[in-house]
């Protein structure tokens, strides 16, 4: 073997002993292998190479018709989704984001110490449960847009899940933190908290409808960015809500019966 280090035969299938394979790079390999089998066309739509800007009709002219366009993809999805297997879908939907929320707010809430409970109430609690809230929504108009036919089930969608975690919190209000609640504890649960995340959702419902309408209208992948000034407002707005509420109670003006920590 030649001693000059940049000699071909120093190449390692050159040399005297055979180059053997890292094993790692043959479970690499079976991986790869596994993973193109299991691979859909939703998931390869993510990383179509026709959404480099380097390949842009105005570059290279329009894809053909058997590449794996999102335009293409999406276009036939819509055409292929009937309107009960959407209804289904928005069904599921609006069913998880209630349940889905009320953990999130507990989740959030147990990480709080009595420092931080006026965080939690005002910051971290509303946040935490406006985008547990559409959550569900918001995957649907991200990975399958196809399955919602028309703006209203978003907001069917949104305030069902207002609703649900309106109602369940509630629940978890007059049975667990206050079981000595009294009936105007009872009726300003059920009207103006129901109220108040109903609402927060509703509006929150507004940008997942500008997602999704741009992306079906122009027949390209959402754009996340059009939504967030409606999910901060709605935070913003339940943010706002609880301060008012800890303000008012802090001054003896009302008497909510508020655990601490919480998040309204």
């Amino acid at each position: 073997m030649s001693d000059d280090q940049h000699d071909i035969e120093n190449e390692p299938h050159l040399a005297p002993k055979q180059f053997q394979l890292d094993e790692k790079e043959a479970k690499a390999a079976k991986r790869v292998r596994q993973e193109a089998v299991r691979s859909t066309e939703a998931d390869a739509i993510e990383h179509t190479v026709w959404t480099e800007p380097t390949l842009s009709p105005e570059l290279v002219g329009e894809p053909g018709d058997d590449q794996l366009t999102y335009r293409g993809w999406l276009v036939k999805n819509i055409a292929k989704t009937t309107w009960p297997e959407s209804i289904i879908v928005m069904f599921w939907v609006a069913l998880a984001g209630g349940p889905w929320s009320v953990l999130s707010a507990l989740y959030v809430g147990s990480l709080g110490g009595s420092v931080f409970s006026l965080l939690m109430i005002t910051v971290f609690g509303p946040v935490s449960e406006e985008i547990a809230k559409v959550a569900a929504a918001l995957w649907v108009v991200e990975k399958r847009p196809f399955w919602f036919k028309s703006i209203w089930q978003l907001f069917v969608c949104a305030g069902c899940s207002g609703l649900a975690f309106a109602a369940i919190e509630n629940v978890i209000y007059m049975y667990v933190y206050v079981p000595d609640h009294t009936e105007e504890f009872v009726k300003f649960r059920w009207t103006v908290c129901v109220f108040l995340h109903i609402s927060c959702s509703l509006v929150a419902a507004v940008g997942l409808a500008r997602i999704w309408d741009n992306a079906v209208r122009n027949l390209h992948p959402p754009k996340l960015a059009l939504g967030v000034p409606w999910f901060t407002i709605a935070m913003v707005g339940h943010g706002l809500y609880n301060a008012s509420m800890v303000l008012a109670s802090a001054m003896g003006w009302i008497d909510l019966g508020m655990p601490e920590p919480s998040s309204g």
